[in-house]
């Protein structure tokens, strides 16, 4: 059995993590042991989140938690700035880890971790989860059946988003998954070209022109103050369009997860997911099982460090408005 623990509890691990791991505990009884969970304050909010989710015990040190439980794979659900040191640590005391998005503040710590994880050759994953959404697997699978892909455009449209960086700490959802689309089916990511428009709001709103190893073509737009809530990603090829379209929940409003295929003016197959729960309709459920498969079956888990400094050294050039690679 999976001896699991689980760095902060915050509302991202209530909202996804706590509840994707609960569910896998539920489904796999002999598998999982939500051993405990560590938090450096909110003991209350912390017995809370155990009490919620079924994890056992809590700490306050990391390095006593690891100690003294042993866990067998640690999930680290940190601010942005935390990201390093804590999936750092964990990764030097050998224990498995899944850390969120993006795997550091910049790409040098990006590295940093990518390089710490060469030398122990811990096993590691980053939280990219719109690469294990139902609506993109199932993209992903007809673009396999029915390529060549030809062109890629995807968009990220957000409400009232004037975080400072949003390209790089939110944008980078996008730009992974695209890399990912494009590894799978175009040779992968070739170049990008960046242009940065001011937004009324005060902040940039961001397009990419991409170009793929296998002479295709791509745009990305990130949007963060459009006034609305979407994100898709459109694939296209010769006379056909595959569309995924990827849930979302804010207010009252919600909006299903969808995967579309089109040829010839005809949709042939369509596929619908409920928005929630979100932990389902998402993708980090998936991630974390396949997290987990990957540890049983003693093999890498993707993405990793290594694989995701690519993802921030473009969503760092995104947001500084320049070419990639320079």
């Amino acid at each position: 059995m999976l001896k699991v623990a689980l760095v902060g509890v915050g509302s991202w691990s209530s909202a996804v993590h706590g509840p994707a791991l609960a569910h896998y505990a539920r489904e796999h009884p002999d598998e999982l042991e939500l051993a405990a969970v560590c938090v450096r304050q909110n003991m209350a909010r912390a017995r809370e989140f155990c009490q919620q989710f079924g994890f056992a015990r809590v700490y306050t040190d990391l390095e006593e938690m690891i100690t003294a439980e042993k866990p067998g794979a640690c999930w680290v659900v940190a601010p942005i700035e935390g990201t390093r040191e804590l999936a750092g640590r964990v990764m030097e005391r050998g224990v498995p880890v899944i850390f969120e998005k993006p795997p550091g503040r910049n790409l040098q710590q990006a590295k940093e971790l990518a390089g710490i994880s060469r030398r122990t050759g811990t096993p590691n994953m980053v939280a990219f989860n719109r690469r294990f959404a139902p609506c993109t697997r199932q993209a992903l699978a007809w673009a396999r059946e029915h390529g060549p892909v030809e062109y890629i455009y995807a968009r990220m449209l957000r409400s009232g988003r004037t975080d400072e960086e949003f390209a790089f700490g939110t944008g980078i959802h996008l730009l992974d998954c695209v890399r990912a689309l494009a590894e799978a089916t175009m040779g992968g990511v070739q170049s990008a070209t960046v242009t940065r428009t001011d937004s009324l709001a005060g902040r940039f709103d961001f397009h990419v022109e991409l170009t793929f190893a296998s002479g295709a073509r791509g745009r990305c737009d990130i949007l963060p103050t459009c006034g609305m809530v979407e994100e898709s990603y459109l694939l296209f090829g010769n006379d056909r369009m595959i569309v995924s379209h990827l849930p979302w929940t804010g207010g009252t409003a919600q909006a299903e997860g969808k995967a579309e295929l089109w040829a010839r003016g005809e949709l042939k197959e369509s596929l619908r997911w409920p928005a929630l729960p979100l932990y389902l309709s998402s993708g980090f459920y998936q991630e974390a099982a396949q997290f987990v498969a990957a540890l049983k079956e003693r093999r890498r888990p993707s993405p990793s460090a290594e694989e995701a400094v690519d993802s921030v050294a473009l969503a760092e050039a995104v947001q500084e408005g320049r070419p990639w690679p320079t």
